[in-house]
């Protein structure tokens, strides 16, 4: 049987995509890229926010297009989770929808038999990322009650797996040649504290530390409430973290925060990056914020500005509020503010953020930096690509490599910066 992939969302959804495509594989399906060859199509979905809800209802109505040539297509993943009965309602072109409890059973459900009842299916594992850089999902769900999140509707409360069975995985990534590990979940910082009564965060990291071929080590989705002056410290003294931060602080300010019931105030945000600052100068920080929140004012929003002016993070990216059923804050407030009126604060802090990028890119002209090769660039094809520790893989700015001799794609080079490109991208020649 041949299986056609299609994963939408976030890393964390690509995890449970290629565990799902590891389980087919060893079930004897054959994977195919091109979803014309497929005998079955399986499309994981996002249904986070509109965005993602209406990316993945297009995609699905496109791949359904390929049933009247005799394939069969099967829906899992957030979107289903959340709107299971409609979804087959409105769109009967789909022969299955699977919610998340049953997604791993899908090859069972289309005939397909596991001959190994103890099939380990982190070490089966598909990866779809280059060959030398991996998701590493430590745990599931998540705890917090903010009030525009449908996450633990969707994904259920906070579980942590084991330490052993994130270091197995981990040990087999590396066997693979996995050099660099990036470790995700709902709330990374939080990670050990359902399993082991408190966090367990960097018992796990120092574990991972020790594993031969891994070189860099990245966090993703840390929690402000969660993230302590100790945490900077230990940061500082790692060898194989990455001193890069990805901490979405949504808002900063105080009433705008309580209302998204995020636990922390402004004077948390001060304080995480007075300690960055005194313990790690260097680190790059990526965030996030939420514009046209029901009780966000025009004052709010020019101080939230104001802030991300004066805070200079490395990388940001901008979300307009979307009016989430089943949330707090739809339940709460009414989304009044006009779309056109939240596009345009929007992109406000987006032209804001790309002069500060900017600013900080060009500040590293001149300087020798060490650079992991990804691959080639799409314009031209001969031109390696990478990143600096800066930059996270396909979310952050890359380093275009003047080389005049070969380099190999997943090893490490080192490149003296001489220029940026569009803001976010710098171009760098071989030392």
């Amino acid at each position: 049987m041949k299986i056609g992939v299609v994963s939408l969302g976030c890393p964390k959804n690509l995890v449970d995509t290629e565990i799902l495509m590891g389980k087919l594989k060893a079930g004897k399906a054959e994977i195919v890229s091109k979803l014309e060859d497929a005998d079955v199509i399986i499309v994981n979905t996002c249904g986070f926010i509109d965005a993602a809800k209406e990316e993945s209802i297009d995609t699905i109505l496109e791949v359904s297009q390929y049933r009247e040539k005799g394939k069969k297509i099967i829906v899992t993943g957030c979107l289903v989770e959340r709107y299971k009965d409609q979804l087959q309602k409105e769109i009967p072109e789909v022969d299955l929808f699977v919610d998340l409890k049953e997604e791993i059973q899908i090859p069972e459900k289309i005939g397909i038999e596991i001959s190994d009842k103890n099939l380990d299916l982190y070490r089966e594992r598909i990866i779809t990322t280059p060959p030398h850089l991996a998701y590493l999902k430590i745990s599931e769900g998540c705890d917090h009650t903010c009030a525009f999140c449908a996450i633990p509707q969707i994904r259920g409360k906070h579980r942590s797996r084991s330490i052993e069975s994130i270091v197995k995985e981990a040990e087999a990534l590396a066997d693979r040649g996995v050099k660099e590990i990036n470790v995700v979940s709902q709330d990374t910082s939080f990670y050990g504290t359902d399993l082991y009564g408190k966090p367990k965060l960097w018992e796990l990291i120092e574990k991972l530390e020790n594993i031969e071929g891994i070189k860099w080590i990245r966090l993703y989705y840390l929690y402000p409430t969660t993230i302590n002056e100790d945490f900077f410290k230990r940061m500082a003294d790692s060898e194989k973290l990455v001193k890069y931060i990805e901490m979405p602080v949504q808002h900063t300010e105080d009433r705008i925060l309580r209302d998204m019931m995020r636990g922390y105030r402004k004077s948390k945000i001060e304080k995480i990056l007075e300690w960055k600052e005194k313990y790690i100068p260097e680190a790059a920080i990526r965030t996030a914020v939420i514009v046209g929140f029901p009780t966000e004012t025009a004052k709010d929003f020019e101080n939230l500005k104001e802030f991300i002016s004066n805070a200079k993070f490395d990388w940001l990216g901008v979300f307009t509020y979307s009016h989430e059923e089943g949330t707090p804050a739809f339940e709460k407030f009414e989304d009044t503010l006009p779309q056109e009126e939240k596009i345009r604060r929007k992109n406000e802090i987006l032209q804001l953020q790309e002069k500060i990028t900017e600013t900080k890119n060009r500040q590293m002209i001149g300087e020798e930096v060490e650079i992991l090769i990804d691959g080639f660039s799409e314009e031209w094809e001969t031109l390696p690509v990478g990143r600096t520790y800066r930059s996270a893989f396909e979310i952050d700015g890359i380093v275009y490599v003047e080389a005049t001799e070969p380099v190999k794609i997943g090893e490490f080079a080192k490149v003296k910066i001489k220029d940026v490109i569009d803001s976010v991208d710098t171009v760098g020649e071989l030392v």
